[in-house]
């Protein structure tokens, strides 16, 4: 995204001065719209995801931006933090939690209908003059099957109170969408199949009994290298980096060891559904 030459604010649709609600507003909507998840037929989806992960990791800092304003490198601005373009998804992942496709559905749960979806068709009637099939490009979460006729009910209103103009693109779209039947419900959430759920329900008992046989055996490491002392207390040994180092690879080596019964029972159960 940046490679082609335009600056950073540019490939968010923002100025310059925009505040840090409008970078984030502006992140969360290209978000939705590149997430690999939505775009299965796109090879380059993943790495346009990334690129915008990457300006957003910049212009969300404020030493960052700052460097960039000054420069205008994006290179210049990871290295501020010292970290390079391999580093900087650890970077992001470690302060923003990962946008998952029930996330993305979430939020077009509460989108769709609300005064913001009506604001944002409204803006794009008018920017692209009335040209609907650039409108439902832009508008997050849209769907011209769907929401034809309640956009076409949004912008007939704003029409009639003067809001926006009647443009003479619009109107061939409206007469045919007019003649389309309504569909029942455009509202409607996003249903999971029980599949779905029941694997999420696995999933989340492997992790669980994951989690405690690692508490489990960091506590042995601590009644290892812990002594009581007089009083009954414990008082900690200090490990060298060698020892730790040895006692860290033990504790992967058997959790790996352990999980795997539970990751092969797991795939099993799912095979025989």
């Amino acid at each position: 995204m940046e490679g082609e030459g335009r600056c950073l604010y540019e490939v968010l649709g923002i100025e310059k001065d925009a505040s840090q609600e409008d970078i984030k507003r502006a992140f969360r909507k290209l978000a939705l719209r590149l997430h690999p998840d939505k775009n299965p037929g796109d090879e380059d989806a993943s790495a346009k995801f990334q690129s915008l992960q990457r300006i957003y990791a910049v212009l969300s800092d404020s030493e960052r931006r700052k460097v960039y304003d000054q420069t205008g490198s994006l290179d210049d601005s990871e290295q501020l933090a010292g970290e390079d373009f391999d580093n900087l998804y650890n970077y992001f992942r470690n302060i923003y939690k990962e946008v998952t496709e029930d996330d993305i559905d979430g939020f077009a749960a509460d989108f769709r209908g609300s005064q913001e979806e009506k604001d944002e068709v409204l803006q794009y009637y008018d920017r692209f003059k009335g040209d609907m099939h650039q409108v439902f490009d832009w508008v997050m979460c849209s769907e011209e099957k769907k929401d034809a006729h309640r956009f076409r009910d949004i912008i007939l209103a704003a029409i009639k109170d003067g809001r926006v103009k009647q443009y003479s693109r619009f109107e061939p779209w409206s007469k045919k969408v007019e003649k389309q039947p309504r569909p029942k419900n455009p509202l409607a959430k996003k249903k999971k199949s029980k599949l779905q759920s029941n694997d999420q329900q696995l999933v989340a008992q492997i992790r669980g009994a994951g989690a405690a046989r690692m508490d489990s055996a960091f506590a042995a490491l601590e009644a290892k290298y812990c002594n009581p002392d007089a009083k009954g207390k414990r008082k900690a040994k200090e490990l060298t980096e060698e020892q730790f180092a040895k006692a860290q690879q033990k504790v992967q080596t058997r959790k790996a060891q352990a999980d795997a019964p539970s990751i092969q029972k797991a795939k099993k159960t799912k095979k025989n559904r």
